[in-house]
């Protein structure tokens, strides 16, 4: 798995969720998905999807991200 495909689970378990939710958060359900990828690897993912504009920091003291309107579109019109 590249790493577009993995920034893509991160990307589409905040948009399938709908949910704020914080790096350590995302690890875990995405570990419960079949992710093998380290935790480090979430808080980059997160930084670049951030840049991207897909993703936005909802709360800058616990971290919490969801999908910007911009990311739901790009996620729901992949396929």
């Amino acid at each position: 798995m590249g790493k577009e495909e993995r920034k893509r689970m991160v990307l589409g378990l905040l948009v399938e969720s709908g949910l704020e939710l914080p790096p350590a958060v995302i690890f875990d359900n995405l570990k419960e998905r079949g992710a093998t990828f380290e935790r480090r690897s979430v808080d980059n993912y997160l930084e670049e999807l951030r840049e991207e504009g897909l993703v936005e920091r909802t709360d800058e003291s616990k971290g919490y991200n969801k999908a910007t309107d911009k990311g739901r579109s790009y996620y729901l019109d992949f396929d």
